[in-house]
Formats: structure tokens, C-alpha cells, sequence
């Protein structure tokens, strides 16, 4: 502990009137939540509060989000797969800050099943997010097929799941946690169902451009503190039950928008 003592001395010392660190991503509940909340968030955010450094969040689509980091409009973008991080040629801190999975939901009615690539060849139509990647040989599937939707915009995944239970689609693809999250915000969960899932699960990290690695230094160092004295787990254990201990109420006054409207 001495030794995470010395180490806050100095960088509060540093950081003490830098400009807020610009983190963003688009809404992944229980990752990135809104209301500032969410696990990856909290941590983020407390990773580097605890050693003197504010933090700025910005809501961006995913897709937006990368661009701007390319352009070091912001500085950071949450939740990233070590696809991501190669491909967009990020830095990570080697911190894994959760995982993902490609988890498939119908509607309760549907029979179908999903354990491998091949199963999507016997369904109507796919519905993924814009610019997220899923895996080598899933993107290539959903690149090679015209009858995959990409949704895009402020909230895709909300979207996805409207169209599926309008039938616009027969089954959409995400996290489990995530949809099952998003659905119960809507009102919506009684009418999915989980169809399986393809793939292992794969870890989530933060990304860092090229010129930021003293941020990436900075923010596995603060994992490492919060890990020490409790906090982390302490955030952890907040999110362990959905929707009721995040931020379901915010969440679901701005999902109920699309309701109305969605034709």
C-alpha cells in the first residue's frame, strides 16, 4: 500500500490542472449505462478520479466514437474486443474489464436454435449492430448476406429489438445481458427468447490511441489501486442484479421515445 500511496502523491501532483480525460462510447447497459453509471464506466471513471484525473464521458455511437478517438477528438473509447483494438490500431493496458459474447434472441414463439455459423443459414433475417464486430467468421457471414440488418444510431440494440418483435426480423444478436437489460427497459421481455449462442466468450477492454499511452499507464495503475483497497469489487458487486440496481428509470423514460414513433 505504501507503494500506491507514493504513486498517488505524484501523479495528483501531476494531473492536478489537466484538462478532463474524454472517454466515450455509445449505451451497452450494465457495461455503459446512462446517467454516467455502468460497471466499465464506474470503473473507468474511479481508475483514474482516484489518482487526481477528471473524466469527461460523451455518449457517440460506436462506430462515431472510434472516428473521433482516430481523430483525437476524445482520448478513450469504452468496452472494446481485442479485435477492435488491433484493427483501429489502439492501445489497451492489457486491463479486461468484462466479456463479451454473441448471444441470440427470437421471439417466444420461434423454435429456432443457434450453437453454430451455419444455423443463421435456415433464418429469415438477421439484425446486428453498425460497426461492431463479432468475431472473424460472424462478420463474414453477416458481410457475405444481404438479408443482415446493420442498425445504427443512438440506440441500435433498442431498435433491433422493436423490429424483432414487429417481425421485421427473426433473431438479433448481441450480449445476453445487454438485451435482456434493453428488453426488460422496453417492456419487452416477455416476448424474447434466448436461442443460443455462437462463439466463446471474448474479453472487453478500454482503447487508447497511440498518443495517449501515458493515459493507458495511468489507467491500469488505477485499476490495480481500486483492486487493492475494495472499490473495485464493491462496483462489481453494484451490477450483479439487472435492471434493478442501475439506471433503470433514466434508461427507460429515453427508451420509451422510440415506442411512439417507430414505424
Amino acid at each position: 500500500m505504501l507503494k500506491y500511496f507514493i504513486v498517488l502523491l505524484s501523479l495528483f501532483s501531476i494531473n492536478a490542472h489537466s484538462a478532463p480525460l474524454r472517454i466515450a462510447s455509445d449505451i451497452w447497459c450494465p457495461y455503459i449505462c446512462e446517467n454516467q453509471t455502468g460497471y466499465v464506466l464506474e470503473l473507468t471513471r474511479r481508475a483514474f478520479e482516484i489518482q487526481g484525473q477528471a473524466v469527461e464521458f460523451r455518449k457517440l455511437p460506436f462506430k462515431r466514437a472510434l472516428i473521433e478517438l482516430q481523430r483525437n477528438n476524445i482520448d478513450a473509447v469504452l468496452a472494446l474486443t481485442s479485435s477492435a483494438i488491433a484493427d483501429n490500431k489502439l492501445l489497451s493496458a492489457d486491463v479486461i474489464l468484462g466479456y463479451n459474447s454473441n448471444d441470440f434472441y427470437t421471439l417466444v414463439d420461434s423454435n429456432e436454435s443457434f450453437k453454430q455459423i451455419s444455423d443463421l443459414n435456415k433464418t429469415q433475417q438477421a439484425a446486428i449492430v453498425n460497426g461492431y464486430g463479432y468475431g472473424a467468421a460472424l462478420d463474414a457471414w453477416f458481410n457475405a448476406h444481404a438479408n443482415t440488418y446493420f442498425a445504427s444510431g443512438s440506440d441500435p440494440l433498442a431498435m433491433n429489438i422493436i423490429r424483432l418483435v414487429k417481425g421485421r426480423h427473426s433473431v438479433i444478436v448481441d450480449n445476453r445481458n445487454v438485451i435482456e437489460y434493453t428488453a426488460s427497459q422496453l417492456n419487452l421481455s416477455k416476448q424474447l427468447r434466448y436461442a443460443g449462442t455462437i462463439g466463446k466468450p471474448v474479453p472487453l477492454y478500454v482503447g487508447f490511441s497511440q498518443q495517449n499511452k501515458a493515459h493507458a499507464i495511468t489507467f491500469a495503475n488505477g485499476i490495480d489501486i481500486l483492486k487493492a483497497n475494495g472499490e473495485y469489487q464493491q462496483i462489481i458487486n453494484k451490477y450483479k442484479i439487472l435492471p434493478e440496481l442501475t439506471s433503470g428509470e433514466v434508461r427507460h423514460k429515453n427508451l420509451q421515445k422510440f415506442l411512439p414513433s417507430f414505424n
